[in-house]
């Protein structure tokens, strides 16, 4: 008696398994951040986590871009200029914004902490903070459609 045996093999491409998110796939970011530099490599990070993302410096420019580009997420400086971070926070949550908060903050004391939860924010990260971790508290606070 003879034994048989067949395998089946399927193949599925690398590239089709460890894709790049396209950017914008998973929502609109805006970073709220006047240091240039930070700004481009926190946009960076996310984009490649597959968020697209808006920037602007101001707190004026911040309240602009959330009433033309609606993000799902901020990530808000509290040091910009003209009105702080926390400022515009409170504005957007008094103008019932429901978007995810993230304040970052040189300073990051307990107080600084309790100050932004208080204005609405939904997460605070002192800097500097692992770019890691900006991803996965962004990712935790974008509010599904």
């Amino acid at each position: 008696m003879r034994s048989s045996f067949h395998w089946r093999l399927i193949l599925v491409s690398w590239a089709a398994t460890h894709a790049e998110p396209v950017a914008g796939e998973r929502g609109v970011v805006l970073v709220v951040e006047d240091d240039r530099k930070l700004a481009r490599i926190v946009v960076r990070m996310l984009e490649r986590a597959g968020y697209r993302c808006v920037t602007g410096a101001s707190a004026d420019q911040a309240l602009r871009a959330v009433d033309e580009h609606h993000p799902d997420a901020i990530v808000l400086d509290v040091m910009i200029p003209g009105p702080t971070g926390i400022e515009v926070c409170r504005h957007l949550r008094a103008d019932g914004w429901v978007g995810g908060v993230i304040m970052i903050s040189a300073r990051s004391s307990p107080a600084d902490r309790a100050t932004a939860t208080a204005a609405g924010a939904d997460a605070f990260l002192g800097k500097p903070f692992p770019l890691a971790q900006l991803v996965s508290t962004v990712d935790n606070v974008v509010r599904p459609h």
